[in-house]
């Protein structure tokens, strides 16, 4: 993939729609019938996805993960997290699998997820983000390997406005390049709940997310299940997200000034890591 460029499966689903009915009945009929291979009773991989007022924005991810194609029995569940909009109409008319959580927060969202989740393999996705077809096999062969606790993977940012592909592109490499310095040592902080996943078992084990956490409640799980294993880089489980996160300082060129900044605050501890302890 070149780095500058969009892929045509990502470019599909780069248009606006209004809501709920702002979808024609093909894609619901398209969705329903490709979703229903994710309905299986004895899951070996669970996807969950948080979801809350993504009523205009879902149906993306929706479709993505639709043409996700997998050998391996799967299950793929959103959690509703007290969604005011027609999210819950949306995910219905779409034919997945959902439940509803009324306690507001991701870390409870989450938690709800894992522990209906039934698969040996726990995908944690979100649902700005759009997946590849190979993103579930991928991780179930990182996932094999007894010595890995967590996998995660790289992304990319789908252009805001009028920020041109060439400008993101510039800013995953200078990310990706501090990324990979703290892999070796503290690479649970590269751990993002919109691509990563697990065993759930060993989730289980540390009681699952922590409740008290309102941010960074995927980089203090991967923490914690560094007590099973070590952390893995699955390079070719890409996936591309929403930059609104990444937007809050008004520019990309904001961003990478933070982002360039607070790493070099902590190249030390890339070289000379000091003992940690994560509540």
């Amino acid at each position: 993939m070149s780095r500058f460029s969009i892929p045509h499966w990502v470019k599909e689903n780069l248009y606006e729609y209004d809501g709920v009915d702002g979808l024609n009945e093909e894609f619901y009929k398209g969705v329903s019938e490709r979703f229903k291979k994710f309905h299986h009773p004895e899951p070996v991989v669970s996807v969950v996805i948080p979801v809350w007022n993504e009523e205009k924005n879902i149906a993306h991810t929706i479709y993505t993960l639709s043409n996700i194609q997998t050998n391996h029995p799967a299950e793929i569940i959103f959690v509703n997290n007290n969604s005011t909009d027609r999210t819950q109409e949306l995910l219905d008319r779409c034919g997945v699998k959902s439940i509803f959580n009324p306690k507001q927060g991701i870390s409870y969202t989450r938690q709800m997820g894992l522990e209906n989740a039934k698969g040996t393999y726990y995908l944690s996705a979100d649902s700005d983000s759009l997946y590849p077809s190979n993103w579930i096999d991928s991780y179930v062969d990182a996932l094999k390997d007894k010595s890995v606790s967590v996998a995660y993977g790289p992304y990319s940012f789908i252009p805001p406005g009028n920020t041109s592909r060439f400008t993101m592109g510039i800013y995953e490499i200078v990310s990706e390049t501090l990324f990979a310095l703290r892999r070796k040592r503290r690479g649970y902080l590269n751990v993002m709940g919109f691509n990563s996943g697990y065993r759930r078992e060993d989730a289980l084990k540390i009681g699952g997310y922590n409740l008290n956490r309102t941010i960074w409640e995927d980089g203090w799980m991967a923490f914690q299940l560094m007590k099973h294993g070590k952390i893995k880089f699955v390079k070719d489980a890409r996936v591309w997200t929403e930059a609104r996160r990444l937007m809050v300082d008004g520019s990309i060129w904001g961003a990478v000034k933070r982002r360039v900044k607070k790493e070099i605050t902590r190249i030390y501890e890339y070289i000379f890591p000091k003992k940690q302890k994560i509540d």
